[in-house]
């Protein structure tokens, strides 16, 4: 995973092979532990491998839609990377990739501005792209694998069956309130924040590698460390204005199970404002434009077994 946000290499030229168009990630080769020129025969293989994934399916199949599909792809010899297919929706779309970035290139160009803006995202190793009479027809980003990460809906519902105390609740709700302040104090929007498209992954805090194995992933000595998916259509501005505050609070309101209590997020919105460098006044209108916006509505979020529905008035 991406952690070091500053000084990174400059993006390798693409390369035509059989057909596609292949751009590599500067610093694919030490995420997958190779040399940057011997790659693109390891990403064709990966294409490889997602096509056979779809077409058997099974549980390496994340998403398979019409307008995209998403799987894991393992290849000998490497880390099992994610590929993420934006496929063909016809010439008019196709058209306007000739006035925009397409989802593919804002995909493999966010990735690597979030990182440099010290913000998490999982590293998108290369954009493979396919044309048709000039046009951008499909496109595959392979994206790193976090091991042991989970989105965070998933990742509460996982705590919530352990000994998971006060404390550390609290300390979730802070971090992760810290994290999207942080972004919006870099003027970075995120058009779908919600918690599946967060992932959560526990790093072991320094003090306790010192103290023993650094491979005994105990709870207590971990912290949660968030890093972002889906973020094509992130946006880069100087500020955020009020309304894309609130979507964003709103959109992760909506997206937590229940079981996380109304303190809990009054405490996330404190942190928030804190890292998002708003007054304590403008805290409070936040916070009432959050609740007022959704109060009335459902939750919704993704388990373990598929979407699950749960009405928001049982968490007050």
């Amino acid at each position: 995973m991406l952690t070091q946000p500053h000084d990174l290499p400059r993006e390798i030229p693409g390369k035509e092979i059989s057909g596609l168009s292949v751009h590599i990630h500067p610093l694919a080769g030490s995420i997958l532990n190779g040399d940057n020129d011997d790659l693109a025969p390891f990403f064709l293989a990966a294409l490889k491998e997602h096509r056979k994934v779809l077409a058997s399916g099974g549980p390496q199949v994340l998403k398979n839609a019409p307008e995209s599909a998403v799987a894991l792809a393992d290849v000998p010899g490497f880390p099992t990377v994610c590929v993420k297919q934006f496929r063909w929706r016809g010439w008019l779309h196709a058209l306007k990739g000739l006035f925009r970035p397409t989802q593919g290139r804002r995909t493999f160009r966010n990735g690597r501005r979030l990182n440099e803006a010290g913000i998490s995202a999982a590293c998108p190793l290369a954009l493979i792209s396919k044309k048709r009479l000039g046009l951008t027809a499909t496109e595959w980003v392979v994206m790193e694998v976090l091991p042991g990460a989970l989105e965070l809906d998933r990742y509460i519902l996982t705590r919530l069956t352990e000994p998971w105390t006060r404390e550390e609740e609290r300390g979730l709700t802070r971090l992760l309130g810290r994290f999207i302040g942080t972004m919006h104090s870099k003027g970075i929007f995120h058009s779908d924040l919600k918690t599946c498209n967060i992932l959560v992954s526990d790093e072991l805090c320094p003090a306790a590698i010192a103290d023993g194995d650094p491979l005994h992933r105990d709870r207590q000595a971990c912290s949660p460390r968030f890093t972002l998916l889906d973020y094509d259509d992130v946006s880069f501005s100087r500020d955020i204005n009020a309304r894309k505050r609130v979507k964003n609070l709103v959109q992760i309101f909506l997206s937590t199970p229940v079981a996380i209590r109304a303190v809990s997020r009054l405490r996330f919105l404190t942190e928030y404002a804190l890292h998002a460098g708003i007054s304590a006044g403008q805290r409070r209108r936040t916070a009432r434009e959050v609740v007022k916006e959704a109060r009335g509505r459902r939750i919704l979020y993704v388990g373990f077994h598929g979407d699950v529905v749960e009405d928001w008035e049982t968490q007050e």
